[in-house]
């Protein structure tokens, strides 16, 4: 489909962010232009390990991953008529002193969604992961999701109701003509009612009228995948909140490993670190024991955004200078638990100034 000349609104990137809010825009009706630089789900989003759960101890996060994981989980929600959500259950290790906090968000999570409650577990193990001396909390419909896979998803429903998406277009610049941005590209200008970038990490070293007020950082991400023999004990997903240490299971017979790498404003494509590869292995294994003799099966590495909580509509947008252009706050590693909801909330941001007269 070719795209409209002043389409209302163009949406810089097709990472998971992205393509939720190209979605829900083409759902309200609005025309919709989607500009990718690569392929979708090429950047971040394809490198993301993908857990999804409820809980976050941000709770302006925890509001959005609430409501996401609703989404995750019906199948109403997905052109291929199947949700994507692996639901081998979340859980997420703390101190023991957290315990009345983490009772009280079991009790909210409950009340807000109904069905089987989050539960907690100390200090010995929970869903096949040890605590190491920490306290769970435990939520047997959370889980992990493809990122790819739902990002595709979103895409082929934007596609369906409209949107034009535009591979291997990258933006050079954003512009102000008559109060409304235009978007310069190899392929030509585009005019657009509104423009918001959702590109991650890239964030940092925005493109010429995507700078935003408040800096957007690019950490590094690591994470390594091992080998899980028939003899190992399935695991759910795991997050312990005093190290960073986290870890999902891939399929049947393979686990993703990771923990903080704090090496900051780095190259997307840096080279793996294999000391952190090491360290990461060991570190898991006070709470999988079983990977300190697993085979490896391969590292990847890549960067995400950082930054404050964005100051403008939504408080998930940050202005950029360029009137009517937005940029989508830096997800701080959660983007993929907070996409469904994030990109209703940006869609209908959008919306009530993006038409174009």
């Amino acid at each position: 489909m070719s795209a409209p000349e002043r389409p209302d609104v163009v949406v810089v990137g097709a990472g998971i962010t992205g393509a939720s809010i190209a979605r829900h825009l083409a759902a309200a009706g609005a025309s919709v232009v989607v500009l990718e630089r690569g392929l979708p789900a090429s950047g971040a989003t394809g490198r993301s390990g993908g857990m999804v759960r409820a809980y976050d101890p941000d709770p302006a996060i925890a509001e959005l991953a609430l409501p996401s994981l609703a989404v995750y989980r019906d199948p109403a929600n997905w052109a291929s008529g199947r949700s994507p959500l692996r639901a081998v259950g979340s859980v997420t290790a703390a101190d023991p002193a957290l315990e009345p906090e983490l009772r009280a968000e079991a009790a909210g999570i409950t009340a807000a969604r109904g069905g089987p409650a989050p539960g907690g577990a100390g200090p010995d193990a929970a869903g096949g992961v040890r605590l190491a001396g920490g306290i769970a909390l435990v939520e047997p419909e959370a889980g992990w999701v493809d990122p790819a896979e739902v990002t595709a998803d979103w895409l082929a429903q934007a596609r369906a109701l409209g949107a034009s998406v535009r591979e291997g277009t990258p933006v050079r610049a954003v512009t102000a003509r008559g109060g409304r941005p235009v978007v310069h590209t190899d392929d030509g200008e585009l005019r657009a009612g509104t423009v918001v970038a959702a590109t991650g990490p890239w964030a940092a070293d925005p493109v010429p009228g995507l700078r935003t007020a408040h800096p957007v950082r690019a950490r590094s991400i690591q994470v390594s995948v091992v080998r899980r023999d028939p003899g190992a004990p399935p695991h759910a997903t795991f997050v312990d909140l005093r190290t960073g240490r986290y870890a999902k299971p891939v399929g049947a017979d393979r686990t993703l490993l990771g923990m903080p790498h704090l090496v900051w404003d780095c190259p997307f494509d840096a080279p793996a670190d294999p000391a952190h590869e090491r360290a990461t292995t060991t570190a898991l294994a006070a709470h999988l024991p079983w990977v300190a003799l697993a085979a490896h099966v391969a590292t990847t590495r890549a960067t995400d955004a950082y930054g404050e909580p964005a100051h403008g509509p939504s408080g998930l947008l940050e202005s950029t200078g360029v009137p009517h252009a937005w940029s989508v706050r830096g997800w701080n590693g959660g983007g993929v638990k907070t996409a469904p909801e994030a990109g209703r909330r940006i869609a209908l941001a959008c919306l009530s100034e993006a038409r174009v007269a």
